[in-house]
């Protein structure tokens, strides 16, 4: 292979690197979007809906409960037995009866 036809193919890669680095074409000059209006009317229970805050709990005898369960360290030593809380009832500021249900543990 001679010089020259050496530096050929060196420009020849040399082209084709900068073509690959130069990506993809540039996108075309798009208009800006078009006006539009809109408006968004309150239902007429968009007042009323959802808990208000702050929630109060009744009383601690509305708590119901799930079926006790023991729960033992990873070295034996201790063991406890809980009886976890199945459900709260509480009361929002609109004084709406909200009840809070908990899955039972695993």
């Amino acid at each position: 292979m001679s010089g020259k036809d050496l530096t050929e193919a060196l420009r020849a890669l040399t082209e084709q690197a900068q073509a690959a680095d130069a990506g993809p074409p540039a996108m075309k000059a798009r208009g800006a979007a078009g006006i539009s209006r809109g408006s968004a009317l309150p239902n007429s229970d968009a007042a009323t809906s959802g808990i208000a805050s702050p929630l109060v709990e009744t009383a601690y005898a509305d708590r119901t409960f799930h079926t006790n369960t023991t729960i033992t360290s990873s070295d034996g030593l201790f063991t406890l037995i809980i009886k976890p809380v199945k459900t709260i009832k509480f009361k929002d500021a609109a004084s709406r009866d909200v009840t809070i249900e908990f899955k039972a543990p695993a």
